[in-house]
């Protein structure tokens, strides 16, 4: 990132968000985008104001900070920051960038920063456009140490996040582990068959069995590969009903 970093402060109290602001001003290559007190407003500032991480509270006023992660699409990078460390692991398997514990100490703030740009320094926005380097039939080679193979792009059911790796689901229901980010493979994969159906989650529409509406107006999706249903966010469910139809 050759600009300054672009920071959203996602919090339902005020000082909180204050407290944040005040800290990130006394780096000259970070500037606050926005600040939200709910996750519907957050989400819309997200599409709005394009930031490069949003500092995210966990518990607010009858909500968490969990639930944003379901409706966006930007890619962005999340840093936890609440006064709860029981949340913890969750947030790392949501691939949190970062976890911080108020009252947030200025150093650890600092760190958080630093491996927002330690991770990605060219984090796409909406309107970046990539040609996917895997057609539909080509072949990926998997090392593994054990037994190296390859592996059919058309045979990958899902993509899933697993900490700073990915676990491809095949359709033989084994699965392999990669070190390719998911933000990797949305860029590689062909999109007439590859959809993003979740901040965590690419799924072969090939392999998609069905779609159902839950009560809270979320949707679960079921694919080859999976027992369990898969979530999908409600801003991503028009583009993989346009991929099926």
């Amino acid at each position: 990132m050759t600009d300054a970093l672009r920071i959203l402060i996602v919090d339902d109290e005020r000082l909180a968000r204050s407290a944040l602001r005040s800290t990130i001003s006394e780096h000259d290559d970070a500037k606050v985008v926005g600040e939200a007190g709910t996750v519907d407003d957050a989400a819309a500032l997200i599409g709005d104001t394009h930031p490069d991480v949003v500092l995210l509270d966990v518990q607010m006023r009858g909500e968490t900070g969990f639930e944003l992660l379901d409706q966006i699409d930007a890619p962005v990078h999340v840093v936890f920051v609440t006064a709860h460390d029981q949340y913890a692991v969750r947030a790392f398997e949501v691939n949190a960038l970062d976890y911080l514990l108020k009252p947030v100490a200025p150093d650890r703030l600092a760190e958080a920063l630093r491996r927002v740009r330690a991770t990605d320094a060219a984090l796409p926005h909406d309107n970046a456009a990539s040609d996917a380097s895997f057609r539909y039939d080509d072949l990926f080679f998997y090392e593994e140490s054990r037994q190296p193979r390859f592996i059919r792009i058309a045979n990958i059911c899902y993509i899933e996040a697993s900490g700073n790796y990915t676990q491809l689901h095949l359709n033989d229901n084994a699965c392999a582990l990669t070190s390719t980010p998911l933000r990797e493979w949305d860029n590689q994969l062909p999109g007439t068959h590859f959809v993003r159906i979740h901040r965590s989650t690419i799924v072969n529409v090939s392999h998609v069995d069905r779609i159902e509406r839950q009560p809270n107006n979320t949707f679960e999706v079921f694919v080859d590969g999976s027992e369990a249903p898969l979530p999908m966010s409600r801003r991503r469910a028009q583009t993989l009903k346009d991929q099926l139809q």
